[in-house]
């Protein structure tokens, strides 16, 4: 068995799927991320025009942080897999702030959120159980793994003393 644990590994990659696949549903207000110019999330919060590129949209970090991850899965690297996080973490925190901050105080609740929100809160949780869970296996795991084989026989008992005094 391999030194990685690689459930981790698919976790993590399903966990970055859905985070790129969060970009092509509504989040709010059947507002889907490649609508929402990327420059409103970064610097300009009074724009309400729509991106005109895919890559001038919020879809582009959740599509960046997507690939990152795949690739950290890949390639059983921890820093890359949160380095994924970080920039859907990032992304996802100037969605709400930005959302938050356009809506009226009591306007806004947990059942106007979409199905894109949802997948890409629940990608980032996957995304993050599955770096933290990516770690090399210790020798304890090892032996441990050893010792659950079924089916190992057991050793013999020599049935009679070797030394009677005879």
């Amino acid at each position: 068995m391999t030194g990685v644990r690689p459930r981790a590994a698919v976790l993590a990659t399903i966990g970055a799927l859905a985070v790129a696949g969060s970009a092509y549903f509504d989040w709010l207000s059947n507002r889907s991320p490649r609508g929402v110019q990327l420059e409103r999330l970064l610097m300009q919060p009074d724009s309400v025009d729509t991106a005109s590129s895919y890559w001038l949209s919020m879809a582009a970090p959740l599509a960046v942080a997507g690939a990152i991850g795949v690739l950290g899965a890949l390639v059983l690297s921890r820093v890359v897999l949160w380095l994924a996080f970080l920039v859907e973490l990032a992304t996802l925190a100037l969605w709400v702030t930005t959302v938050a901050f356009d809506a009226a105080p009591g306007q806004l609740s947990i059942g106007d959120l979409q199905p894109g929100a949802w997948i890409s809160a629940g990608g980032l949780v996957l995304l993050l159980i599955g770096a933290i869970a990516l770690r090399p296996r210790s020798t304890e795991d090892e032996e441990e793994a050893e010792d659950d084989n079924f089916f190992r026989t057991p050793p013999l008992k020599d049935p009679a003393p070797a030394d009677r005094g005879f």
